[in-house]
């Protein structure tokens, strides 16, 4: 499960993969980011949790999102 010691390594998370990612909403939503924010508390010492394969940790450090589809330019 994604962890993000604080909002700056998040926004961080957010500008690498979010922000170029097609499921990144116009409004600026990313889906799986939101999830971690509202439930990361609730699942991390759940080992089923989905937050766990969403954005997975290897070696202390949050992987790319198992949902990420690169955005290609001139695209929508």
């Amino acid at each position: 499960m994604g962890y993000f010691a604080n909002g700056t390594e998040g926004d961080m998370y957010e500008e690498e993969y979010c922000e170029n990612c097609v499921h990144y909403g116009e409004i600026g939503d990313c889906a799986v980011l939101h999830a971690h924010a509202l439930y990361n508390y609730d699942e991390c010492n759940n080992p089923k949790s989905i937050l766990h394969i969403l954005i997975p940790r290897k070696n202390g450090q949050n992987q790319k999102c198992t949902m990420f589809i690169e955005q290609k330019e001139g695209v929508l």
